[in-house]
């Protein structure tokens, strides 16, 4: 790994995406276990957000084949499960009394964190390509 002044701007939004998805990663921990996890895809962003990070964090050091297309296809999942959480969230909301208002969106599970989740594999992927 080179020294901080010959990172390239892919090398560090791969490193920022890392980072972002560690703290959202203990969020949804949070969020979902105070949930009690009521149903099972609760699970899929707790579990896989470690995997994901370790991927980031490995195309940061190594972005050769296997390593890039490894870490792209973490992102990529991170992309589409949290896509596959705000269709949840949104749901969740909707089923309330009263449907989608301000009260239950603001009550109900949070629709802007799954979209959170999910932009920042696109910064992720966005990095990996940057440079490639």
């Amino acid at each position: 790994m080179s020294d901080w002044n010959a990172w390239e701007l892919g090398r560090v939004v791969v490193a920022t995406a890392a980072v972002m998805y560690t703290g959202i990663w203990a969020q949804v921990t949070l969020f979902h276990w105070g949930a009690a996890f009521a149903s099972r895809a609760m699970w899929a962003p707790v579990i896989m957000t470690p995997f994901i990070v370790a991927a980031a964090v490995i195309a940061v050091v190594s972005r050769s084949d296997p390593w890039g297309r490894i870490a792209a296809v973490a992102l990529g999942i991170g992309v589409l499960d949290g896509l596959y959480g705000l269709y949840r969230h949104l749901r969740g909301t909707t089923s309330q009394i009263g449907g989608l208002t301000l009260r239950n969106l603001m009550a109900g599970p949070p629709p802007v964190l799954p979209l959170a989740y999910s932009l920042i594999g696109v910064v992720g992927l966005l990095g990996l390509l940057w440079d490639a």
